[in-house]
């Protein structure tokens, strides 16, 4: 006995198998349902596309980490942007931790419909989307981490990112465009011991400052 439906199971056993990835991201002006093709599909009621208009395609996704200890499942979905205007709205401040989900599935050819329940591959919210400039492209990366990942944070709902820092400071728009962050700011304490790893420029910036009185990274 698998965690498939019964039928999803069945269909993925045969000799042949006509599989689709679909992704549901639910942003707070608009709810994007795309395919990892061209095709179309529709799932529990819901139409399913390999581009939506004025939102963009669904390039890629990484391999979904389990996860361990304190850590939740995530990955990384990219998106290509249709334009400008849908660059900006996928990477709305606001859309953190806007839901997201990703199926896998199978569908008939005869009907053109789903085999049994597709399955979740994840069902997480979006965390950090970074913005990737190519010749002639744009692409926006999306960290993913799973729901279960927010009963983990001490304080929730203290974070360093564009949503908190509006609450605190209205107006004030300066990490709206602060992406691709990779060194922790650990704030009001120190930071654990062993593990963390920096760029010679971050360490030798973080020994300046800890050699001066009175100030703290």
């Amino acid at each position: 006995m698998t965690i498939l439906s019964p039928a999803l199971d069945a269909a993925l056993a045969g000799a042949r198998v006509t599989m689709f990835g679909a992704l549901k991201i639910e942003l707070s002006t608009m709810t994007a349902r795309l395919l990892d093709g061209s095709a179309e599909i529709t799932i529990d009621g819901e139409d399913y596309a390999g581009s939506v208009e004025g939102f963009g395609t669904w390039e890629s996704i990484e391999e979904i980490e389990d996860g361990f200890g304190d850590e939740a499942p995530g990955t990384t979905v990219t998106i290509l942007p249709e334009d400008d205007a849908a660059t900006a709205l996928i990477s709305d401040p606001d859309n953190q931790y806007s839901p997201l989900t990703v199926m896998v599935g199978a569908r008939d050819d005869e009907t053109g419909l789903p085999i049994g329940e597709p399955y979740v591959a994840i069902r997480g919210v979006i965390d950090v989307p970074i913005h990737n400039f190519g010749l002639g492209e744009t692409a926006v990366e999306l960290d993913v981490v799973s729901e279960m990942e927010l009963l983990m944070f001490n304080d929730e709902d203290r974070v360093m990112s564009p949503a908190f820092h509006h609450r605190v400071w209205p107006g004030e728009l300066g990490m709206d465009h602060c992406t691709g962050v990779a060194d922790n700011g650990y704030w009001g304490q120190n930071p654990p011991s062993g593990g963390i790893q920096s760029s010679r420029a971050v360490t030798a910036i973080r020994q300046a400052i800890d050699n001066r009185p009175n100030m703290r990274l």
